[in-house]
């Protein structure tokens, strides 16, 4: 027990005669563990959030919808599910009432229109039982709210987008107003999809409830036609929604029914689909950044050892055991790994509460559970931890190895330069020796010069990885935004509810409308390319491939040689191995002659070019190719050029209004979504970048202490023969300068490799985006300033050291 506490002692000696270093070494291993863990944990994170914000709310199982127009009278749903409840096999179920309008909430000369839903709900007995809704401003609905007039409640998403206060009116179709009390969030929109498929609509899409009294009031009917249901625990909801149907159609003859579990509904499936595929891209992240902290980590402890050399060869001539020799060290490098696996968990908690902000902020839930994982942070620093005791070992072993004099040598007489040093000498013979000292010492010890610019490019290589990730998503949007803006500035963008023929009233209504220079007509349809599992689905848009509003860029434009011709994006062709020229074939929807209703057909396409936007969701075709789908002369969007200086509100307003228009908006709102798809990513990258920042910073500093640890005897040798500090300070300098942009060039090279590594794994995660690799020069820039100057500079940190160094002491050496 003694002799322990007497090493533990000693260690401690140690420990403080190097406290700096030490702690920055901690730091390195704590952020390095600390940030695995939490990349680590986001996938836990968000399905346990996810999970607890389901359950908060009580979401349905399944939800029951009738047909657009279709209604059954109150209560005939509900009792359609008695026998059902009888069995067990459902809990609870609960009626509404969804009817499709416009949402008028313009205010303060703003004009905000957009398409929408107002969902009656039961109030009674404290409703909604289903599907509550979590109020995040103002206040919820009441029961007694049925008999005021248009109570309503409006989905939080819409009212933060659009900064839309607590409490105020907005207007329904038909100019029905509505008062609404507060916003909230619902399961049903914890993701907000439209019912046309549309993802991240917030923008574009309001969800509004009502007592469901109003909502019949409003239809002028006491109907439903929608119901939710619970079912009991341990009962499958597939084989649930058989006999669902089978009850709904047992109640209502004849009716069309639509069964849909909660695992298919939109939002759901937007939540919990990719949670496997981001982990991946989370874990690439924190490999990479683990990578580099363990690796300086290991680096400068070994060094700290190293400059131990000479005490170790001391021991060895005193006939000292090895075993007792190599404990001081070994204890030491145990010590700075367990430090730093303590300060990991302090880490590990400040990036958790991090990220759960960020995570609150752009995917807003009623629980948000970001809980330290223990079991994931003890593999990190389990590895953190014993890193640093292996550093130890090398240093260690090589220096018992020798003799003891060989040991105990130091400065020039251990140095062993290899060939480079020498060369050097021939080379700048006659020339002043203290300019030449910086480039010899970064010669005489090539070793120790590579680890420690590998050391720095480590963390520039990480630094670089986050940061060029970055730019990449940056880059990918804003050459979308490019593609988008060409054409007529402003443009805007009209969907109509139904086909329209375009020859027909509403394109010359569109035309007309106040603000409004130029029209050209579009038909969009929802299609799939290629077939088997490499298929995936896209809007297939027919329009005037050289229409003067708006239209593609086409690379690689080639005659469709008497067939259909498609112009599908870079990516879809990649993925689905075309070029220009080739055949592809094409599931889409088509109207037979004489027929009214859709069915769906394949067709052979011929890929007549391609176009740069990095969605492979669209594709588009000549309006000469319209009779592919049976619909030649209709349209269902508009491409609408305002009028030079028009206001787009007016236009908005002015459109927005006329029969057969379902929604108006810029048409650079797909860009939106697309900033919004990939946002999470980005400020998540943002948190990251902030401590690998730190990081390297923390590797630069101490790279430079150490080093001036290393020359302590050189440098009070030359302060003994009368060489001033600041020419002392500036030799340490240009040395660091030199090893820092040697480091800094290895890791800007790593790092560029590092973020198409990155890339290719966020591809995975995002399988419908093109993302182009690449690295700004505000990277790059950042990356020289912090691996160049940084480096060169933290010597300077040490001048304190330097002025008060008492020389003999440090020149008294017992050879």
């Amino acid at each position: 027990m003694r002799r322990t506490l007497f090493w533990l002692r000693w260690s401690g000696r140690d420990l403080r005669s190097r406290w700096l270093q030490v702690a920055a070494i901690a730091l390195i291993v704590a952020i390095g563990t600390g940030m695995s863990a939490a990349l680590g944990s986001v996938s836990v994170w968000r399905r346990d959030s996810y999970d607890a914000s389901y359950a908060l709310l009580n979401a349905h199982d399944v939800r029951i919808s009738l047909p657009a127009g279709s209604s059954l009278p109150a209560g005939a749903l509900e009792d359609a599910m008695r026998e059902l409840e009888e069995r067990g096999v459902v809990t609870t179920a609960e009626e509404r009432l969804i009817l499709p309008t416009q949402v008028d909430a313009s205010s303060g000369g703003r004009t905000i229109l957009v398409p929408g839903v107002l969902i009656g709900i039961d109030l009674g007995a404290g409703g909604p039982r289903l599907d509550g809704i979590d109020v995040t401003r103002g206040r919820g609905l009441r029961p007694m709210d049925a008999a005021l007039p248009g109570a309503a409640l409006l989905e939080a998403h819409f009212a933060d987008h659009y900064a839309l206060p607590s409490a105020g009116t907005i207007l329904l179709a038909g100019g029905t107003p509505m008062r609404y009390v507060g916003a909230g969030y619902t399961p049903e929109y914890f993701m907000v999809t439209t019912p046309a498929g549309g993802f991240l609509a917030e923008s574009s899409f309001a969800a509004v409830f009502a007592p469901i009294e109003i909502a019949r009031s409003i239809a002028g009917s006491s109907v439903s036609n929608d119901l939710v249901v619970r079912l009991a625990p341990g009962t499958g909801r597939r084989a649930a929604a058989a006999d669902i149907v089978e009850a709904v159609r047992a109640a209502a003859p004849g009716i069309a029914i639509t069964v849909t579990p909660i695992d298919d509904d939109p939002a759901y499936r937007g939540l919990y689909g990719d949670l496997e595929n981001d982990q991946r891209t989370m874990n690439s992240i924190a490999y990479l950044i683990f990578a580099a902290a363990v690796f300086a980590a290991f680096n400068l402890t070994s060094r700290i050892v190293e400059a131990r050399r000479r005490e170790i060869g001391i021991g060895m001539a005193l006939g000292q055991r090895t075993s007792a020799i190599a404990t001081r060290p070994l204890l030491m490098g145990l010590e700075i790994g367990l430090l730093g696996a303590v300060f990991g968990i302090g880490v590990g908690l400040l990036i958790d509460e991090g990220m759960r902000s960020v995570f609150a902020s752009l995917q807003p839930l009623p629980v948000w559970q970001t809980a330290f994982q223990p079991s994931t942070f003890a593999r990190a620093a389990a590895i953190g931890a014993v890193l640093p005791l292996l550093a130890a070992v090398w240093p260690v072993w090589r220096a018992v190895r020798v003799r003891p004099v060989d040991a105990i040598r130091t400065g020039h007489l251990a140095a062993k330069g290899g060939r480079l040093a020498p060369v050097l000498q021939r080379v700048t013979a006659g020339r002043r020796s203290l300019r030449l000292m910086p480039l010899r010492n970064v010669l005489r010890s090539p070793r120790r010069t590579i680890l420690t610019a590998i050391g720095i490019g480590a963390a520039i290589t990480a630094m670089v990885g986050v940061i060029g990730l970055l730019d990449t998503y940056d880059a990918t949007i804003d050459r979308g935004a490019d593609e988008v803006a060409r054409g007529a500035a402003g443009r805007i963008e009209v969907s109509l509810s139904t086909l329209q023929p375009v020859e027909g009233p509403t394109l010359g209504a569109i035309a007309g409308a106040e603000g409004v220079e130029a029209v050209q007509p579009s038909l969009r349809l929802a299609g799939r390319l290629g077939e088997a599992a490499a298929a995936f689905d896209v809007v297939l848009e027919t329009l005037d491939l050289d229409g003067a509003v708006w239209h593609p860029t086409i690379e690689g434009r080639v005659d469709p040689a008497g067939a259909t011709g498609i112009v599908l994006a870079r990516k879809a062709a990649e993925d689905l191995g075309l070029t220009p020229g080739d055949l592809v074939r094409v599931s889409h929807p088509i109207v037979a002659p004489g027929d009214e209703t859709f069915r769906r057909a394949a067709t052979e396409m011929r890929v007549i070019g391609l176009h740069p936007y990095p969605m492979r969701n669209f594709a588009f075709l000549d309006t000469s190719d319209a009779d592919a789908f049976g619909l030649a002369g209709a349209m269902n969007a508009v491409h609408v050029d305002p009028a030079p200086g028009a206001d787009a509100d007016t236009i908005t307003r002015a459109v927005f209004t006329l029969s057969g228009v379902a929604s108006v908006q810029p048409a650079d709102a797909t860009i939106e979504i697309l900033r919004d798809l990939v946002s999470v990513f980005v400020d998540l990258l943002r948190v990251v970048e902030i401590f690998v920042l730190i990081l390297a910073l923390l590797i630069a500093f101490n790279a430079a202490s150490i080093t001036v640890d290393e020359r302590a005897r050189e440098h009070a040798t030359m302060s003994a023969f009368g060489v001033r500090t600041r020419r002392i300070l500036a030799g340490i300098t240009a040395e660091g300068l030199v090893i820092g942009l040697a480091g800094t060039v290895i890791g800007v090279v790593l790092g560029r490799l590092a973020v198409g590594w990155l890339v290719s794994g966020a591809g995975e995660e995002l399988p419908d985006l093109e993302l182009f690799v690449t690295v700004s020069m505000s990277t790059i820039a950042t990356a020289f300033l912090l691996g160049v100057i940084a480096v060169g500079l933290a010597p300077l940190l040490t001048a304190r050291r330097l002025v008060r160094m008492d020389v003999p002491s440090t020149l008294r050496v017992m050879e």
